[in-house]
């Protein structure tokens, strides 16, 4: 193997080396690292954070990117403890907010492909609007009131109490969207059109109709995500999910999707964010300041750009 070849090898696959050594790093720094009670919390808080990247990674690999993606986790969210708390049953509340955040994914992709917008600026514009609509429709105050059946939505425990019913989803998702990127023309879709939109175009595929799906699917896992935050409160709030939508970013990246599209995996991203949540959880345990741990985050956001300016000028260069 030439020297190339393995520095870019050593790239691709260096997310799993850092992931290992941090557990094995902080297992010994620690001995509540790997207790029952941190490691239940670690796999209750990481879901809404882990769903945002999986679709977030759909995204990225068809050469777009949408920051809007937790206001509307935040607006889903707690749409559904409006319409919970108001007597409306689960059977209608569900579909209704996973439709509401596909709307919102609509919007995006509508936008991007009719007025050939860049994804950055107007998902950010989007972003501002979905916050600011919810944060009036609430006055900025929490809603309470939620039901039984909706607390329970991420709070059923299961192995002894062990995991809980939000992390269930999360590894269902992370399977399914695996199966969707790899095995299904979805799939082969979003890396031809993040590979070269026109030349996927000139093949057959209809881009703008495939760019606006990948948005609404991806709304629709926010509005997911959204449910599942607010269901962990049990409470609505229309502030959650600030920074989360970077934090998610940051694991595509370092998992090795790259801005520009085409290239990205399901299993980079899920390591990529577990990563970043370990990271922050160990820095936590061992007492950290908080607000350092957020100077943390904004270098690990930094040293993901970095990482894919890297990829990018490696395999320019090879």
């Amino acid at each position: 193997m030439s020297g190339k070849k393995f520095k870019f090898s050593i790239l691709d696959y260096s997310i799993y080396i850092v992931l290992i050594g941090l557990v094995v790093y902080f297992s010994f720094a620690s001995n509540v690292f790997l207790s029952r009670a941190n490691v239940g919390n670690f796999f209750s808080q990481i879901p809404a954070v882990g769903i945002l990247t999986l679709a977030l990674t759909m995204v990225l690999i068809t050469g777009c990117v949408d920051l809007s993606i937790a206001s509307n986790l935040a607006f889903s969210g707690t749409i559904a403890v409006m319409m919970s708390s108001s007597g409306i049953p689960a059977f209608i509340v569900l579909p209704v907010t996973l439709l509401a955040g596909a709307l919102w994914g609509f919007v995006n992709g509508f936008f991007i492909t009719k007025f050939k917008i860049a994804p950055f600026i107007l998902t950010l514009g989007t972003s501002y609007i979905i916050r600011g609509l919810i944060l009036f429709m609430t006055n900025g105050v929490n809603v309470a009131g939620a039901p039984e059946w909706f607390f329970r939505l991420s709070n059923t425990r299961f192995l002894n109490g062990m995991f809980s019913s939000n992390t269930v989803v999360f590894v269902i998702l992370i399977f399914v969207f695996s199966f969707i990127m790899k095995k299904t023309r979805f799939g082969r879709y979003c890396y031809a059109v993040g590979t070269n939109t026109e030349a996927a175009r000139l093949s057959g595929i209809k881009t703008d109709w495939h760019v606006i799906k990948v948005y609404m699917l991806a709304g629709c896992m926010a509005a997911l995500a959204g449910i599942l935050v607010m269901s962990n409160l049990n409470v609505g709030a229309p502030s959650e999910g600030v920074g989360m939508d970077l934090i998610a970013l940051a694991a595509t990246i370092i998992g090795g999707s790259k801005f520009g599209g085409g290239i990205g995996t399901i299993g980079g991203a899920v390591a990529g964010v577990f990563t970043i949540q370990i990271f922050s959880n160990g820095l936590a345990i061992l007492g950290v300041n908080t607000f350092l741990q957020g100077v943390v985050t904004g270098l690990i956001i930094v040293a993901a750009v970095t990482l894919d300016y890297f990829r990018r000028n490696q395999k320019v260069t090879s």
